[in-house]
């Protein structure tokens, strides 16, 4: 009946996948029922099964559905007439909730199954038991049920169930809700479903609203209507992560099972709005560098030039303002470090990455309690004993910026990422309290990247605005000398390189390392431009996944270690360099590196 209703709305104008979205909503009821109200408000929508379109950025009227899984879909669009906010609007299209009856009289059969050995912090396995007790609980019949009449008789005592009868066509929708609330995150499973949600926000009561990687900042249609619905949320999401708030304890920051990093501001003591949450979602499988060259954060000269920083243990700070791309970039460059090295991470919250074998993870723990708390400045000392080939800070802020520049100048290199929008801001923050770094140690920092969110055309990119070499300390002047080595050119959006001569750390550090006379400089160069032919060349043949690229970059260096062992004498290194680099490159060519 709803897809017959459908059938009489004319379509407008040309459509993308129409055929499509009526074989959806012939299958799946809901979305037959919500495009019967939505269509003859804004027309037909276009239909994306696969992976959305780039060229959706910079579309300027938006009516777009497409399927996240488990017969929810989105709908992305602006209502006629806009909305109050000025936002358009992103609809998660669901299943209608099931009868609350029915859900009281399953949950109190469930109940009596569970037993305390059935207790699981694994999401999967939770998903497994609560289907197990869902069929052990319920009779799956063809005719209709009035589950209220059901469960009134059940209280009064003059009704017992061994299993619950549940209408076919209840049992689906029942399912769905039942996982979705007790082992997801509630009304905001489809948002953590959604692989083009980068960040989930609730200010307060009212409208939760996301960024979109395609359309950008959305208002969505889940909201919260009463301050008492909003704290109850926050309070069962708090305790469902392992971090509960209180009034005594308002503020939180801590991980979600997918990965995303979430932060909890509760009640209105500290919040005039009341609670409010941010979500900043993390893909299970980072963005590799190979992707980041492909969406233009860098290039892969860029690329070639930090493989070779790291390769050789320098130590570098990834810098910017909020959600400017810096935990994303320092992940993709981390595959760049040897693969036989040994790497800490020091976090806190599990945002960082590392595809190497011999990986410490460390988090801090927040009790609320000075003895009993592990704050990164204890961890920070703690992996100095621990012969790391490097530390990673997830994001330096204190007293730990201190420890890492002991440590750098101990011997261990260190990455992390810092919020400053330019080196001479980084300089002065990094040189004032709490952090204060004398401006003497420095020169222990060897390069510093800044990036940041801009915006052409009117869709927001994230570039890396200048990749600097930290030479060292002017006492005349009493400033730091720094090179931005490479800067972007926002008005053709390409980085510049200021060409061969200009590197102190290629020229001064690492040829220095590698036994490359003065008159051999130009060998260092050559690398740099292989290593950029290999990235092109791993980018054109689409090798992306950052595993796979990571695999590739370990077995680029097994060929050049190789090669370096086979050379008699030191000064032959570079030229072992450049044979493998040659090598790996005839290799990805023919399709046998990948």
């Amino acid at each position: 009946m709803a897809l017959a209703q459908l059938m009489q709305y004319r379509v407008t104008r040309p459509t993308v996948g129409l055929d499509k979205l009526l074989e959806e909503a012939n299958r799946v009821p809901h979305l037959a029922d919500y495009l019967n109200r939505i269509v003859p408000e804004i027309g037909w929508p276009d239909y994306y099964e696969g992976k959305l379109p780039g060229e959706l950025k910079k579309a300027p009227n938006i009516n777009v559905i497409y399927p996240i899984g488990d017969n929810l879909y989105i709908h992305v669009y602006m209502p006629p007439g806009g909305t109050v906010s000025g936002y358009r609007k992103y609809v998660v299209i669901e299943p209608p909730r099931p009868p609350r009856a029915l859900v009281e009289l399953v949950e109190e059969k469930i109940a009596e199954l569970v037993t305390e050995k059935d207790i699981s912090r694994d999401e999967e396995e939770r998903k497994k038991l609560l289907l197990k007790f869902l069929e052990q609980s319920v009779d799956i019949v063809d005719s209709p049920v009035n589950y209220n009449e059901m469960l009134l008789r059940k209280r009064m005592g003059k009704l017992k169930l061994k299993k619950v009868p549940v209408y076919r066509r209840d049992y689906d929708i029942l399912r769905y809700y039942l996982i979705r609330d007790k082992v997801g995150l509630g009304v905001l499973e489809p948002f953590i479903k959604d692989m083009y949600i980068e960040d989930i926000s609730c200010d307060g009561v009212g409208y939760i609203y996301i960024v979109h990687k395609i359309f950008g900042p959305l208002e969505t249609s889940i909201e919260f209507k009463t301050e008492e619905e909003l704290d109850r949320f926050v309070i069962e999401l708090s305790e469902r992560i392992g971090k509960p708030v209180s009034h005594a304890r308002p503020i939180v920051d801590a991980t979600l099972p997918d990965g995303s990093r979430i932060n909890i501001v509760f009640g209105t003591d500290v919040s005039l709005k009341g609670s409010n949450f941010t979500i900043r979602k993390f893909s299970k499988v980072p963005a590799s560098v190979i992707q980041l060259i492909k969406w233009g954060t860098l290039d892969e000269r860029v690329a070639a030039y930090l493989w070779m920083l790291l390769l050789e243990g320098m130590s570098g700070f990834i810098s910017g303002e909020t959600a400017s791309g810096k935990t994303t970039s320092l992940n993709a460059i981390i595959a760049f470090i040897k693969p036989i090295a040994k790497i800490i991470t020091i976090e806190d919250t599990a945002e960082v990455q590392v595809p190497h074998d011999n990986w410490v993870r460390e988090l801090t723990r927040d009790t609320g309690s000075v003895e009993s708390s592990v704050t990164m400045f204890d961890l920070l000392k703690a992996a100095l004993r621990q012969r790391p080939n490097y530390i990673i800070v997830g994001e330096i802020r204190g007293a730990e910026g201190n420890v890492a520049f002991q440590a750098m100048q101990t011997g261990h290199p260190v990455l992390a990422t810092f919020h400053a929008g330019s080196v001479v801001r980084l300089i002065q923050r990094i040189t004032s309290p709490p952090i204060n770094v004398p401006k003497t140690q420095l020169d222990n920092l060897n390069f510093v990247i800044i990036q940041s969110a801009v915006y052409r055309e009117g869709v927001m990119l994230r570039r890396m605005l200048s990749v600097n070499e930290i030479i060292g300390y002017d006492a005349n002047a009493d400033s730091i000398i720094y090179i931005p080595v490479f800067t972007w050119d926002p008005a053709k959006d390409v980085f510049l390189f200021r060409g061969k001569g200009s590197s102190y750390l290629l020229e001064e550090k690492i040829a220095t390392m590698r036994g490359i006379s003065r008159r051999q400089l130009k060998l260092i160069y050559d690398e740099l431009e292989l290593r950029a032919q290999i990235l092109r060349e791993m980018k054109e043949r689409n090798i992306i996944d950052y595993y796979d690229v990571f695999r590739v970059f370990a077995k680029i260096f097994n060929i050049i270690d190789e090669k370096a062992k086979a050379m008699k004498k030191k000064e032959g290194t570079q030229y072992a360099v450049l044979e493998g680099l040659e090598e790996a490159l005839r290799k990805i060519r023919s399709g046998e590196l990948r």
